[in-house]
């Protein structure tokens, strides 16, 4: 049906979307925190904003929502999906493997 199109559209867009929300948020709150972050423990990154414990504590929240609403999304995903190969029984999956026909 063309509702289940349109929402496996807007979930793939929330979820891209969600990938780079997720972690610039985190990023700013941390450098409103004033916690240092270093990439695989090599790579400082620098300050996304100044240290300012008020807007740090702003910004929290909206870290951990979008943080949530990634991890639910994933999980609907990963739910869809199985759905598709054991009650469907259409192939998705196997079409979504590499080295697929």
């Amino acid at each position: 049906p063309s509702w289940q199109l349109k929402a496996v559209h807007a979930t793939h867009v929330a979820l891209y979307a969600l990938f780079f929300i997720v972690p610039l948020v985190g990023w700013a709150y941390s450098s409103a925190a004033g916690f240092p972050i270093v990439l695989f423990g090599m790579l400082p990154l620098p300050d996304f904003v100044s240290a300012n414990k008020e807007l740090a504590e702003l910004i929290k929240p909206w870290h951990e929502i979008t943080a949530m609403a990634l991890a639910a999304l994933v999980v609907m995903h990963v739910g869809a999906a199985l759905k598709h190969h054991f009650v469907d029984k259409d192939g998705l999956l196997k079409r979504m493997m590499p080295g697929r026909d």
